[in-house]
This record gives C-alpha cells, sequence and structure tokens, in this order.
C-alpha cells in the first residue's frame, strides 16, 4: 500500500530550530512520503541538502498552490513547533487552505487543531481529516508495572545539554547503523515528530498525565520486546536535565532501566533554547546527574555541529574525549560509526 504523499509546512522556520519537526520527517519518515517543504522566506531548492548538504530529493518550496499543483499530496503536515504550542502566527491560514484543497491536517502541536470549530467545518465540508498527535496520547494511561527488569535489550537512552539539540536525530542514525550492520534495533520515541516518522513504539510525554508517563515509557519498551526482540533499544530523549523550561529526561532515565546513555551537546550554542539568559550547562554537570539518576556510564557523545567550523569540531571532539574518554562525533559531519562499535561492545560483554 503506498504511503500518504505528505507536504510539510514550516514556513518562517525551517531555517531555525523551531522547525525541528520538519527536519525529522526530512531526514526520517516512514509513516508519510514527504514530497516537499514549504517555507516562503528560503529559495527553491532540495530541502534536505539545506539541512545537511546532501540532496534527497525532496523540493524547499517557497509557495503552497506551486506545492499542492506540482506535488499532489493529500496531507499537510505542521512542520513548525512554537513556545506553549501553539500555531505559530499566520498558520491559521495555512491549514484552511489546506482543508479547502481537501488535504488532511496532521499537528503535533499542543493546540488541537480537531477542536477548533471552523477548521471542523471546513474539513466536513471538503471531505477531509484532522489529526492532532498529541490528542492521541492525551488519555494514554498505563501504570508501571516494574515488568521491565525481565527485558534483556541493551537499553540505551539520549540525554541534551538543551532542548532541540539534535537528540532525536541522534537516535535515528544509531538504529539505522545498527541495522545495517543487523542488529535487531527499535527506537522507542517520546515525542510527537518520533509517532509523524512511523516509528512503532512510543508515548508523547508532553501529552500525558504525568502519573501515567513512566508507564507509558515501560509500555512502550515491553510491547517493542513483544513484538520484534530488539537486540538494542535506542530511546529518544527530551528536552534536558538542566533545563527550566524543558525539563524533560528524568522519567525516561528512570522509567527505562537504561544500560547506559549517550550525550549530546552543542558546543558553540551561546545559551539555552528560548532563553538567551541562561547560558549553556557545563556537559560534566549534565553527566554527573545521569550518573546519579541512572548508576550507569556515558556510552558516548554526539556533537551537534552548528556554528561550527571544522576545525572547532576536531577541537571539540578532542577536548571531550580527553575529559570523558569515551568515543565522540559529529554525527551529522562524521556518521555514528564509533558510537555503535561501543553499543556492539556492550552487548558482547553482556553475552
Amino acid at each position: 500500500m503506498p504511503k500518504t504523499r505528505a507536504m510539510v509546512y514550516a514556513d518562517r522556520l525551517y531555517s531555525c530550530a523551531d522547525g525541528k519537526t520538519a527536519h525529522g520527517l526530512v531526514r526520517y519518515s516512514k509513516k508519510f512520503n514527504i514530497v516537499c517543504v514549504v517555507d516562503s522566506t528560503l529559495p527553491v531548492g532540495d530541502a534536505a541538502e539545506f539541512l545537511d548538504g546532501t540532496k534527497k530529493g525532496i523540493p524547499l518550496l517557497n509557495s503552497l498552490d506551486d506545492a499542492f499543483t506540482s506535488m499532489h499530496p493529500d496531507t499537510f503536515i505542521i512542520g513548525a513547533v512554537s513556545e506553549g504550542g501553539v500555531l505559530p502566527k499566520g498558520y491559521d491560514n495555512a491549514v484552511n487552505w489546506a482543508l479547502s484543497k481537501g488535504l488532511n491536517v496532521v499537528s503535533g502541536l499542543h493546540q488541537f487543531l480537531s477542536d477548533d470549530p471552523g477548521f471542523i467545518k471546513r474539513a466536513k465540508e471538503h471531505h477531509c481529516t484532522i489529526t492532532d498527535v498529541r490528542k492521541i496520547f492525551r488519555d494514554h494511561k498505563r501504570f508501571y508495572t516494574g515488568n521491565i527488569v525481565k527485558i534483556p535489550s541493551i537499553r540505551i537512552a539520549l540525554i541534551g545539554t538543551d532542548s532541540a539539540i539534535g537528540k532525536r536525530t541522534l537516535a535515528v542514525l544509531l538504529v539505522e547503523e545498527l541495522q545495517k550492520r543487523e542488529r535487531i534495533t527499535d527506537m522507542i520515541f517520546t515525542g510527537q515528530t518520533g509517532w509523524l516518522q512511523g516509528w512503532p513504539h512510543g508515548v508523547v510525554l508532553d501529552a500525558m498525565i504525568n502519573d501515567f508517563v513512566s508507564g507509558g515509557i515501560e509500555g512502550a519498551i515491553l510491547d517493542s520486546w513483544k513484538d520484534l526482540h530488539p537486540e538494542f533499544m535506542i530511546i529518544e530523549g527530551q528536552g534536558s536535565l538542566v533545563h527550566p523550561f524543558f525539563p524533560g529526561g528524568f522519567e525516561i532515565l528512570a522509567a527505562s532501566q537504561v544500560n547506559g546513555f549517550i550525550l549530546v551537546d552543542a558546543p558553540k550554542r551561546p545559551h539555552l533554547d528560548g532563553f538567551p539568559n541562561y547560558l549553556m550547562p557545563d556537559p560534566k554537570r549534565v553527566v554527573k546527574i545521569a550518573e546519579l539518576i541512572t548508576e550507569k556510564k556515558l556510552i558516548g557523545i554526539g556533537i551537534n555541529h552548528e556554528h561550527m567550523t571544522k576545525s572547532d569540531i576536531i577541537r571539540s571532539k578532542n577536548i571531550y574525549q580527553k575529559m570523558f574518554k569515551v568515543p565522540v562525533t559529529a554525527p551529522l559531519m562524521d556518521g555514528v560509526d564509533v558510537l555503535v562499535d561501543a553499543l556492539e561492545a556492550m552487548y558482547n560483554y553482556k553475552k
């Protein structure tokens, strides 16, 4: 059965961290066939080349009408996030445009488009649907059981010094490399983009009642084992252990009963995402907190190379290798071989 043809709308935001949903879908998508990205502020080109310097044949367009006419989508995905999870300014007009064209609309925002009377009316008129990903998990209620201790998979969590720093991207790359090496591997998603990408096991943590977050994480891991029996489970991180506004990660580390964790840091990022007055934390502090929570060790480090030259990357890799005595890579520049080598060494040692 052919995948749904989806256009991703990230107007004004594809070039920054708030376009991270669009970035994730361009880099990886099994649920949707991503046919284009639309951002009216950027020149026409290749969406993947704009992100990572490598073409993937996904057009970056700057006109909704051109995208509709040339790419023939049947789904419209909101590809941007915002503080508070509301529709960015002007995106309501784009949603109305999509519904008027008969496109199904998919959103991962906290603001539920399917509760808006105007959107509901237009969707009915044009025989299309509105899917709010977070609404799917809003009433997800599963208690923690402790049965996770029976799961023999190697479980690795991704943590970051900040939010929107590349934890999910690195998780996807690790899974892909492990699968290339014929290792049975699954990614446990913890945010809406993971669901949009088509990973089968996970939850959207910030859509759930807190009492059920740990149970949701454990349940996703139990389901993954039941369905796939993975040798490795790579658990997507959320926020940062030290970010005052996005303190995601505590439940992930505790509930997952991880065997280790990988840190993602952006050495040239000046301040925490969305908070110019908060300097980036010392990565040693973040690692220490994670070690205290899990009683496990740091496995490796992924460097987000934003604002960095090649010499900056080399310098940072050398500094972190000396500081932490673990493999360090800039995943989008160098790949993830050294991290996967470390994971396979863990697996062989455990056996």
